[in-house]
């Protein structure tokens, strides 16, 4: 909450309050409360579209002004406040508290904490790579499942066919899984791994050298690893159990901004004039 205090220059306010000026201050007083809300709303709503990525209308338009009423006196207020829906979730990035799971913009069970592909602002949840991404894990999963039931059907009737392999069936892509890895929970790229072709080669090429001794193995004749060399495990989401949100809407600077900049001895004055030539002209 802001508290206003109207610390002008007496001489040029008092040069205004004439008998007119007298009756039409109240009216005045209400009119720089009611332009200082109005312009304070704008800065924070300002703040919002800056801080947040895309947001929607209904994340720009939280706040709800309450005029001040003339005929209150020393008891007249003009207040901004945030509507309830948009303040449960804007609240994490104004005051940086800890997400915890069920909270305002988070699933039941876990919190997206971070993201490969990241939002311009750096958050997490990037719509299009986000559902894509899960897509592609549902697929593969069900794409396993599939197969695997295959290979049991398939029983003990002699060797796998390779179409029954998932090698084959990716088509040597790197896959992904859900896990923990180093305490990490999330989404994870599997390394790429040498298609057959490669990998024969690699191996012919190093045998066709002088000198080399060939290591004899349970995969083509060499211990050579099928994953390609310098390939790693990706994380692409990672997800926690309690995120502490760091705080990004700059809520109350925007607040105070708007205040200096409409709460003036110059701005008051141009109020009570125009008040003052109001009454005199009004019907």
């Amino acid at each position: 909450m802001v508290s206003v205090a109207l610390n002008f220059n007496r001489q040029a306010i008092q040069q205004e309050l004439d008998a007119i000026g007298r009756q039409v201050l109240p009216r005045a007083l209400a009119q720089q409360l009611d332009d200082t809300a109005f312009l304070v709303r704008d800065k924070v709503q300002d703040e919002i579209r800056r801080s947040v990525d895309r947001p929607r209308p209904f994340t720009l338009r939280p706040m709800k002004i309450t005029r001040a009423k003339w005929r209150d006196g020393d008891r007249m207020v003009a207040s901004v406040d945030m509507l309830p829906v948009q303040a449960d979730y804007l609240w994490f990035p104004i005051t940086g508290q800890t997400r915890h799971p069920g909270d305002p913009g988070t699933a039941r069970n876990d919190i997206l904490s971070w993201s490969a592909q990241a939002t311009q602002f750096g958050g997490a949840f990037n719509r299009t790579p986000f559902k894509r991404l899960t897509a592609r894990a549902k697929k593969e999963a069900v794409g396993r499942a599939a197969l695997r039931a295959q290979r049991v059907a398939f029983g003990a009737a002699g060797r796998l066919p390779r179409s029954l392999k998932w090698v084959s069936a990716s088509r040597n892509a790197p896959g992904v899984f859900w896990g923990v890895v180093n305490g990490t929970h999330g989404l994870w790229q599997r390394p790429d791994r040498y298609s057959r072709a490669e990998r024969d080669g690699i191996i012919g090429n190093a045998r066709s050298q002088p000198g080399h001794i060939s290591t004899a193995g349970s995969r083509g004749g060499s211990t050579m690893p099928w994953t390609r060399a310098g390939s790693k495990l990706k994380l692409l989401l990672a997800f926690q159990a309690t995120v502490r949100t760091p705080v990004t809407i700059h809520y109350d600077d925007a607040m105070h901004a708007g205040y200096a900049q409409a709460m003036t001895e110059a701005n008051f004055v141009r109020v009570l004039q125009a008040k003052k030539t109001w009454f005199v002209n009004r019907p």
